[in-house]
């Protein structure tokens, strides 16, 4: 595929977004949603919300339907019954590039890019403003010419993250951000983390990995037991928060 295809693509997306970032209360809900595969409930029962705005964190130990939870919401999975509404829009039948048009963008785990394309071609998959991209990872303009499948762990996810941002999201659904990066990758991910809750974005994320510094940023949080939300609360405290996730096993 030739770069310019790419752009030419993007520019297309671009009109139909072009409001996406205007200023406004919203929230993302997935209300009573249930996840079965072949007659087994992987998620039941599930309320889960995302406010424009705030940093909302999704914790639990692996293969307690976390993930799942963000596919929900992206439509990558359908619901088996529930109802997922976005700014009071029932959305929960539309196609995933129909929510991507609306503004929901999901950043998934185990640094997922197209191994075929360079790293240039995978970041305009996302926006045309890749030097936004690289002023953050200077290392992937060295490698903008280099395919996918060569990079690193922590490479890919740089590429998954910056790809991420450049579709100017109301929403961001981040899964494992940290997977593979280095300490100095890591802060510039939380710091722009922040920076998008500033700009009223609502970001949501899993994350296995700088679970304190993660909360000190956060608003809200939930804990996923067995397919199930088993306590949510306001971040009213680091402490109290990290005490919560003790009672869990998950610090």
């Amino acid at each position: 595929m030739k770069i310019n295809e790419i752009k030419a693509g993007i520019n297309e997306i671009k009109v139909e977004n072009k409001s996406r970032n205007n200023k406004g209360d919203g929230m993302i809900e997935l209300i009573n949603g249930t996840i079965a595969k072949n007659g087994k409930k992987i998620v039941e029962s599930v309320d889960f919300k995302v406010k424009r705005g705030e940093i909302t964190l999704l914790f639990g130990s692996n293969g307690s339907g976390k993930s799942t939870v963000l596919h929900a919401i992206m439509g990558v999975l359908g619901l088996t019954s529930g109802e997922i509404l976005m700014d009071g829009e029932n959305i929960t039948h539309l196609p995933v590039h129909e929510r991507f048009l609306r503004g929901i963008t999901l950043a998934p785990e185990k640094m997922r890019v197209a191994p075929n394309l360079t790293v240039e071609e995978n970041l305009l998959i996302g926006g045309s403003d890749v030097s936004k991209v690289y002023s953050l990872f200077p290392n992937l303009k060295k490698l903008r010419k280099q395919r996918a499948s060569t990079l690193s762990g922590g490479e890919r996810q740089m590429v998954v993250f910056g790809r991420a941002l450049l579709t100017n999201p109301k929403y961001l659904l981040l899964d494992e951000p940290f997977q593979g990066l280095q300490k100095e990758a890591g802060d510039k991910i939380l710091e722009i983390i922040e920076k998008l809750k500033k700009e009223n974005v609502g970001v949501t994320v899993i994350s296995h990995e700088r679970t304190e510094e993660l909360i000190e940023i956060a608003d809200k949080f939930y804990i996923m037991t067995a397919g199930r939300i088993t306590y949510e609360a306001r971040i009213e405290s680091v402490e109290g928060a990290i005490e919560k996730l003790g009672e869990y096993m998950l610090v």
